[in-house]
């Protein structure tokens, strides 16, 4: 039995580790750390291994998120895993000396800072596929130069179609509504099609020790005249995150494999090389 450091993560889980055998890893987060023990899968142990398989849907959750809706029937709830990483490097490699910062926001749950690769085609499929089903939200800041404490950015979407925005882009991700045999399409009410980002940074610590990014989120639905249906939804989503930051590499690898195993592409991670070429010192 061994203990790790995990700051950030936060609840129950078991994994399966099918590359060491017929073992199972059990472990439970309590305050910054994770209690690990490996466990045979034996007879005698299957029973504790089952047992604790039901702590996966609580999870060792990742950084933070909570949010409030103004629809009554439609909660957001991306705050499974919350992770922030700088976009330092483009495809050659070449270095931003200003480069974009990404929060990304989903509902499955998993540990950021590890390579998601460890798992097979299988497993990385049904987190895709579970992702899919499920809120998710990023937010990309323009510059890291300007991400600080009490800054606030804004930035406007109607459909795919950046209309606006002071440094900020984002993309918002909305589980999709669950049918039963009754269900028709009278009952179709989409989502208002221009929606509102507001992000207002509370805290931006990126060279300490425990690096991390927090702050306040407001997002408007506003409908489009001749766009939209007359009934579409307009209303709010209002909440608060704390992103602790991870590697960009590994960062960037666990967003490309869960987009690679998956169909939808929910948060368009990782980002491609920026419009221009990355920021050089003379630029800043």
């Amino acid at each position: 039995m061994t203990t790790v450091n995990a700051s950030h993560i936060r609840g129950a889980f078991v994994l399966w580790r099918p590359h060491l055998g017929k073992h199972w890893t059990l472990g439970t987060c309590s305050g910054d750390r994770i209690v690990v023990a490996d466990v045979m899968r034996t007879a005698g142990f299957l029973g504790l291994a089952l047992v604790a398989s039901s702590l996966l849907s609580a999870g060792c959750r990742f950084g933070e998120a909570s949010f409030e809706t103004s629809f009554d029937d439609v909660p957001f709830d991306p705050g499974g895993t919350v992770f922030a990483y700088l976009d330092e490097r483009d495809s050659a490699v070449a270095e931003d000396a200003d480069p974009r910062v990404v929060v990304a926001m989903t509902w499955i749950v998993f540990d950021a800072a590890s390579d998601l690769t460890d798992n097979d085609g299988a497993a990385l499929a049904g987190m895709a596929h579970e992702m899919s089903l499920r809120d998710g939200l990023s937010i990309v800041f323009d510059r890291q130069g300007v991400v600080d404490a009490d800054s606030t950015f804004e930035g406007t979407r109607t459909g795919d179609t950046l209309e606006s925005s002071d440094g900020v882009d984002f993309t918002l991700y909305l589980a999709p509504e669950r049918l039963d045999t009754n269900s028709s399409f009278e009952e179709i009410t989409p989502f208002a099609s221009r929606r509102t980002i507001k992000v207002t940074v509370e805290e931006a610590s990126f060279d300490d020790v425990n690096p991390v990014i927090a702050g306040t989120i407001d997002i408007g639905f506003e409908a489009v005249a001749g766009r939209d249906p007359g009934k579409a939804r307009e209303g709010t989503i209002t909440g608060r995150f704390r992103a602790p930051l991870v590697g960009e590499r590994v960062a960037e690898k666990n967003l490309a494999a869960l987009k690679g195993a998956g169909d939808i592409d929910v948060l368009g991670l990782p980002l491609g090389d920026r419009v221009g070429g990355p920021t050089v010192e003379s630029e800043q």
